[in-house]
């Protein structure tokens, strides 16, 4: 299921929701309780802004996951995205967003710059001699003129730290 489809389920779910809660209860905060409770036990159930597809469906630009050694070109970026919003709108939004952070960075394979993404903190300083295991992309679908590295794993062999996601 695609995340235009999921948010569809959560309004579907919450509108029919709403619609027996204003039939059947007289109290209007017990049916904005109810219906509030239903859209949050709806989206947590849901969890339309998962960034890992259910059904990963391989592709022909995809290719196989394998691990490669390789020189690190540039010191890592490490960005933080907005992963959940948990709020509630009463004159003023009360909430809080939970968030993740990716790494990128860039190494050199076989002559050509190789752009790396990592879901999580990693910790790569330039010339670090690398081992990174994870599915190679190509680029130009994305818009990168070079091959793209989703990492799953990246071994750092220059200070033995290795970044693992489980």
């Amino acid at each position: 299921m695609n995340k235009t489809e999921t948010i569809f389920l959560i309004i579907g779910i919450t509108s029919v929701t709403s619609i027996l809660v204003f039939l059947l209860v007289n109290n209007w905060m017990l049916g904005f309780a109810v219906i509030s409770g239903v859209f949050l036990l709806s989206t947590l159930i849901v969890d339309p802004l998962d960034s890992k597809p259910k059904n990963e469906e391989k592709r022909k630009d995809e290719a196989e996951a394998f691990g490669v050694e390789a020189k690190a070109v540039v010191d890592s970026r490490i960005y933080e995205r907005a992963s959940f919003f948990l709020g509630i709108p009463f004159i003023f939004v009360f909430g809080s967003i939970e968030s993740k952070y990716e790494s990128v960075f860039s190494i050199e394979h076989e002559g050509k710059i190789v752009v790396v993404f990592y879901h999580g903190l990693c910790l790569v300083s330039a010339e670090d001699r690398l081992l990174i295991r994870g599915k190679w992309y190509r680029g130009k679908k994305l818009g990168i003129q070079e091959n793209v590295v989703v990492a799953d794993r990246i071994e750092n062999l220059s200070s033995g730290i290795v970044f693992s996601r489980q």
